[in-house]
């Protein structure tokens, strides 16, 4: 069996990498991004991110927006195409074509757990400082109740 690929930062789209940035500036923690090309039809990259409220969920939301916006508008080919939870920011999903980024209130990243669904798929090496991949501050945090709707098939082709 062949060895597994691995990815490097340096490696992502452009816009990915910004979007990572906004979220980081805005707070987010343990950042993941996998490489979905080979296990999933639909998009080439999903960023998962994690928040400590459904307001923080927002405000990475909005950061990631703005940065991407921004860059459409220095000429950037990138473009919102679909967006989901945007209700209640416990859960928000935006569709940029070739990536998908995934925004949790933590208790809901670790109830659906979508780094064990695409278990097959390559991770990138981030690099990034060890505070920022400590789940500690997250993990004493309450699962809200009712879970949010499952984000899949029906409105992007997958997740």
């Amino acid at each position: 069996m062949p060895e597994k690929r691995t990815w490097t930062r340096s490696e992502l789209p452009a816009a990915l990498n910004r979007a990572l940035e906004a979220a980081i500036e805005r707070g987010a923690k343990l950042p993941v991004v996998m490489r979905l090309t080979e296990v999933a039809g639909y998009t080439d990259w999903a960023l998962l991110l994690s928040a400590r409220s459904d307001r923080q969920v927002r405000g990475i939301i909005d950061g990631i927006t703005d940065a991407l916006a921004a860059a459409r508008a220095e000429g950037e080919d990138i473009e919102l195409l679909g967006s989901d939870g945007l209700d209640h920011y416990l859960w928000a999903l935006l569709d940029y074509g070739d990536f998908l980024i995934h925004v949790f209130y933590h208790p809901v990243r670790r109830h659906y757990d979508l780094e064990s669904m695409w278990s097959d798929a390559p991770r990138v090496e981030l690099e990034l400082p060890a505070e920022l991949m400590d789940p500690a501050e997250l993990d004493g945090l309450t699962a809200p109740d009712p879970m949010p709707d499952f984000r899949g098939d029906l409105a992007f082709g997958g997740f």
